[in-house]
C-alpha cells in the first residue's frame, strides 16, 4: 500500500507532512525512499512499536475497533473515540469547532476505516525508527505540549536522531491541526528555515 502511494506521488513533491496515521505513512514513505524527500514535518505521531507484545496488545485493542465499526456502525464508533483520554484538551474547544470534527468523522464509510486499521494500525506497521536515524534530510518533529505520551516520543525520536528539530506547542493536545491550527500553520512556515533542536511555541 505505501509502495502504491509512493508511485503514484509526482516527481515535483520531495516534501511530506503527516498528522497521527499520516504521520506514520509518511514515516514509511522516507523508509521506503530516503533520497527522495528532502524534508519532512511529522506532527503526533509513533515511528513504530518494537516490542512484539506491545505489538499483540495494540492489534488486540484496534481489532475491537473494527469490531464496534462492523457490528455497531459509524456512530458508536465516533461516540467511543471522542471519549479516549488522548482527546480530553478538546473539550475546552469551541462547540461548533467539535461539531465540524465530529460531521467529519461520521462521514465516513465504517468498512473503510476498519480496512485501514487492519492495514495501518500501530500493530500492523513496520517501526521506521531506523530509518529516521539514516535520513538524511530535514526532520521536524511537532508534538503539543499538553500530549504527555507523544511528547515522551517525541524525545525518544530526538534522542534517537539528534538532528531532528522538534516542536512543542504549548496548551495543545494531541490534535494541533485542531486545536491551534495558527500556530501549527506558524510552526510549518518554519520549519522551511533552520531553527533549534527544540523549540517551544506559547498560544496563551
Amino acid at each position: 500500500m505505501i509502495r502504491a502511494l509512493l508511485d503514484r506521488l509526482p516527481p515535483s513533491i520531495d516534501r511530506v507532512i503527516g498528522y497521527s496515521l499520516g504521520g506514520r505513512i509518511a514515516l514509511s514513505l522516507i523508509q521506503l525512499a530516503p533520497e527522495r524527500f528532502r524534508s519532512a514535518a511529522i506532527i503526533s505521531a509513533h515511528p513504530g512499536l518494537l516490542d512484539p507484545a506491545l505489538r499483540e496488545q495494540r492489534r488486540l485493542a484496534d481489532q475491537s475497533w473494527i469490531r464496534l465499526l462492523r457490528d455497531q456502525g459509524i456512530e458508536a464508533f465516533v461516540a467511543a473515540w471522542e471519549h479516549q483520554p488522548l482527546f480530553q484538551t478538546q473539550a475546552r474547544l469551541a462547540p461548533e469547532i467539535l461539531a465540524r470534527q465530529r460531521a467529519q468523522r461520521l462521514s465516513q464509510r465504517p468498512e473503510g476505516l476498519a480496512g485501514a486499521l487492519e492495514r495501518l494500525g500501530l500493530g500492523e506497521m513496520p517501526g521506521t525508527w531506523e530509518a529516521l536515524a539514516r535520513y538524511h534530510g530535514r526532520l521536524d518533529w511537532i508534538v503539543g505540549g499538553e500530549d504527555r505520551r507523544f511528547q515522551a516520543i517525541a524525545h525518544e525520536v530526538l534522542a534517537h536522531r539528534p538532528a531532528t528539530r522538534l516542536h512543542i506547542l504549548e496548551d495543545v493536545g494531541h490534535n494541533p491541526l485542531l486545536e491551534a491550527p495558527e500556530h501549527l500553520r506558524l510552526c510549518l512556515e518554519r520549519s522551511t528555515g533552520p531553527t533549534r533542536n527544540a523549540h517551544r511555541i506559547s498560544i496563551a
